[in-house]
């Protein structure tokens, strides 16, 4: 299993890249995404882990899964990940797996929350479900505070502002069902294509 230092620094490559092929530049991605250059440059260079949030922005402006942003295409029928064998992202606000494949229409996390964190405040269109595997969890969505307990599920739109706070001590698991990336913000960036 790779280590936690070469796993940020693929997820800083594979954003770089994902622009360059694409011949942008941050301040278009920027506003593509609603994210400001700074944030992306430092989430590019790997000085700071994205969020869940920002993976689920880039992924929807470039018009491609969360798997395929972070983990490369998958050619095959299926996607498994075996219990154990989810690659591990520490992001800023907790650690998190995609388990979703590359080509999937819906991106699916496991995301552990430690405990007494919250996370940034989040906008996007497309749908989100959530399912407490462990722990205690407030949904705020829009002006709604809404308790979760474990085998809770809650399913919203996106586009409602919504953050997660763990209420309790210890840190809770929430499995995470979004669309988001599955719809362009605008329209894709599409990967840059040599004219012929």
């Amino acid at each position: 299993m790779e280590n936690s230092a070469d796993i940020d620094s693929w997820v800083s490559r594979r954003l770089a890249k994902f622009r360059s092929d694409r011949h942008i530049t941050l301040a278009q991605l920027a506003d593509q995404t609603g994210i400001s250059a700074a944030h992306l440059s430092r989430l590019e260079g790997g000085t700071r882990q994205p969020s869940i949030a920002s993976l689920l922005q880039i992924a929807q402006a470039y018009g491609v899964s969360l798997s395929h942003l972070v983990e490369g295409p998958d050619d095959k029928e299926y996607h498994l990940v075996r219990a154990g064998a989810a690659m591990e992202h520490q992001g800023e606000e907790g650690l998190y797996a995609v388990l979703s494949g590359p080509d999937a229409a819906i991106a699916v996390v496991q995301f552990e929350l430690p405990g007494g964190n919250r996370t940034t405040p989040a906008t996007h269109s497309g749908e989100e479900w959530l399912h407490i595997v462990t722990g205690e969890i407030q949904l705020d969505l829009a002006d709604k505070a809404i308790a979760l307990q474990v085998g809770d599920s809650i399913h919203f739109d996106s586009a409602r502002t919504h953050k997660l706070i763990n209420t309790g001590r210890r840190s809770a698991t929430v499995l995470i069902a979004s669309t988001a990336a599955a719809v362009p913000v605008h329209h894709p960036v599409p990967a840059h294509r040599p004219s012929s």
